[in-house]
């Protein structure tokens, strides 16, 4: 149990809750992404890096569990994969690092089982049928999609991410791929090269960060593929519906720049910088398909705290 009274102590607050899902609503952080952040006495702690493992069971060691890993430091995964104890190499590069910290959330059975968080001068955990609350939009062979919230009082750990992690062994496979001179299934396509601003396909994607500053929905629909279209509109009828669009309002980038990309014919693929609402950089890819002949909106990957 933890080693701080209270700490997991409370209730779900509802609008903490709404953060968990609201990147679901649109494609604005997916793949290799961490949003959000902890809270304790007052301290933000933003995580920049982040991975996923498997280690023996936490209740039952013939069963394998899987472990979310934030960091505030950069994870070496390459030595991470290699690693036969992940949770003790995670410990070693935290104390190599400058300040570092990390949360640990085991999963299973779709709920957080157990968590720990180390650094800054504190190091505690807690473990239990269902630690906080969970929400998994994916968990594959290949990265875990999902958000995390967790309440408490002011003086006690508070949690509010989302965040989408390859899987230790894919990053290191990847690496190695990339080393040999193409990516994981061989030499990467080429296309061609975009300007500054992205062209037509930029102007799409800043229309709908556009959007999705203002919360107006239906120009987010405007610049979104059909497939995320539909998964926008299951969602309309949410009671949480208005907070979500105003918690997307608070959670779009303050401003973004492409800085380049490629073109692919059918797709186009963005490279991107911002910055954060808090002033904090922030870079990534945002992927376009065409649709009818125009460019829409398919998904767009940012990390900040970079």
């Amino acid at each position: 149990m933890s080693v701080m009274p209270r700490l997991f102590a409370g209730v779900q607050r509802r609008a903490v809750a709404v953060a968990v899902v609201l990147l679901a609503l649109a494609p604005l952080a997916q793949a290799d992404s961490i949003r959000g952040d902890c809270r304790y006495k007052g301290e933000s702690i933003r995580f920049s890096d982040g991975v996923v493992f498997q280690e023996p069971g936490y209740f039952d060691k013939s069963r394998s569990d899987v472990v979310v890993t934030l960091a505030t430091f950069a994870i070496d995964k390459t030595a991470l994969a290699a690693a036969q104890d992940k949770s003790d190499a995670v410990s070693d590069q935290r104390f190599a690092a400058d300040e570092g910290r990390t949360l640990m959330l085991r999963l299973a059975g779709g709920k957080v089982s157990a968590l720990g968080y180390s650094g800054g001068g504190m190091s505690f955990s807690t473990s239990g049928s269902n630690v906080g609350k969970l929400q998994t939009r994916a968990n594959d062979a290949s990265h875990v999609d999902a958000g995390f919230t967790l309440d408490g009082d002011p003086d006690e750990l508070q949690c509010a991410l989302d965040f989408d992690l390859a899987y230790a062994t894919k990053v290191a496979a990847t690496a190695a791929g990339a080393a040999a001179g193409g990516g994981a299934t061989g030499p990467a396509a080429k296309g061609k090269p975009l300007p500054p601003g992205g062209g037509d396909a930029g102007k799409v994607f800043q229309a709908n960060l556009a959007a999705m500053r203002k919360g107006d929905f239906d120009a987010m629909l405007a610049t979104v593929t059909q497939a995320q279209a539909e998964k926008m509109r299951a969602q309309k009828n949410a009671p949480d519906f208005a907070a979500m669009l105003e918690m997307m309002k608070a959670f779009a980038p303050k401003s973004a720049n492409v800085t380049g990309g490629q073109d692919f014919g059918d797709r186009a693929e963005l490279v991107i910088e911002a910055l954060d609402q808090s002033g904090d950089k922030a870079s990534g890819t945002s992927t376009l398909r065409k649709e009818g002949g125009q460019w829409k909106v398919d998904k767009t990957s940012m990390k900040s705290g970079l």
